[in-house]
């Protein structure tokens, strides 16, 4: 019995020494099992960064929308009191007659008061005329803050600084709910910009009337017979615009119909309602949308200012499609 069991253990020890070594393909086989969980670790550590990053930049954008839509409420009160005061001056005016003027007043208060480009800053206050009479409209104290603010910047503040410099004059109690993140100076010009969670500014349009991706506004673009598709080349979207052809005329009336734009009272022109769009690139770091800075305000005849002239807010190309923006919250 005890020769047996020697026997027995000398066996056990043989077998379990030559288990202490692995083969080639087990060893393959664990480092593909490593390599496979690591890249499934890696896709998930990015999938909850990105998420998290979009769900930081729409909780900053959701703030700077509260604020605009505060600004954008005074202006119904400004609205009613230079209706009386242009009743009380000029007692002879037809009510629509007021209504076109006010509108006009607004509208180049809304300008003066959040312009989107630095060129609106330079432009000089509309003296509009209605059946041969003109009417000054007084320029806003914030033009001149805006103008000591670009003139002592290294270089005419973009659209994102002036967004800060619209919040900071007009909603100055709306900063202290943004955090240290949101806030920075990306070009070094000296002006501080809101960003988004990757770090580049977050973009401002007062009026972006052939922005197509929007539930708060009508897509006219779509509404097209058949739909406008947005061209590679600007110019020729821009030449479009201006031209106004049958298909955009006939996509604005529909668009008024559904959306129509309280403000705009002009003749021979049908408006609809717009909405303020800030906006961020997303994760690929372009904008893609028209957003000209080097375009003054369209004016028409009779220094009337045209919200609906220029393609602001028109797709280039298809960078725009992970941009994260205050007309869509669900995405």
């Amino acid at each position: 019995m005890q020769r047996k069991s020697t026997h027995q253990n000398q066996t056990i020890r043989r077998f379990t020494a030559s288990r202490q070594a692995f083969t080639l393909v087990e060893l393959l086989v664990v480092c593909a099992v490593m390599v496979i969980l690591a890249a499934l670790t890696l896709v998930v550590i990015s999938t909850v960064a990105h998420s998290t990053k979009v769900t930081k930049t729409r909780t900053t954008i959701q703030k700077l929308d509260a604020a605009m839509l505060q600004i954008f409420e005074t202006y119904d009160d400004q609205f009613a009191v230079i209706k009386k005061r242009l009743a009380l001056d000029n007692p002879d005016l037809d009510d629509e007659s007021r209504q076109k003027i006010a509108a006009h007043f607004i509208r180049d208060l809304m300008r003066m008061e959040l312009p989107q480009t630095w060129a609106e800053v330079d432009a000089d206050p509309i003296e509009i005329t209605h059946n041969g009479t003109s009417y000054a409209i007084d320029a806003s104290p914030l033009l001149d803050y805006y103008r000591r603010a670009g003139s002592s910047a290294a270089r005419p503040p973009s659209q994102a600084a002036l967004l800060f410099l619209i919040i900071q004059n007009l909603r100055p109690e709306a900063l202290e709910a943004f955090h240290g993140s949101e806030v920075a100076d990306t070009d070094g010009d000296g002006l501080l910009e809101f960003v988004d969670a990757w770090g580049n500014p977050i973009r401002f349009l007062r009026w972006a009337p052939a922005f197509s991706d929007s539930d708060l506004q009508q897509n006219v673009l779509s509404l097209c017979d058949p739909p406008y598709v947005p061209q590679p080349d600007m110019q020729t979207n821009r030449t479009w615009w201006i031209d106004r052809d049958d298909r955009l005329q006939k996509a604005m009336e529909v668009a008024s119909v559904n959306h129509p734009d309280l403000l705009d009272e002009r003749q021979n022109t049908v408006g609809w309602f717009l909405y303020p769009l800030i906006y961020s690139a997303g994760a690929d770091g372009r904008y893609g949308i028209h957003a000209d800075e080097n375009f003054p305000p369209t004016i028409e005849s009779g220094n009337i200012l045209d919200p609906f002239a220029l393609p602001y807010g028109m797709p280039e190309g298809s960078s725009h499609f992970d941009n994260i923006h205050n007309h869509q919250w669900y995405r």
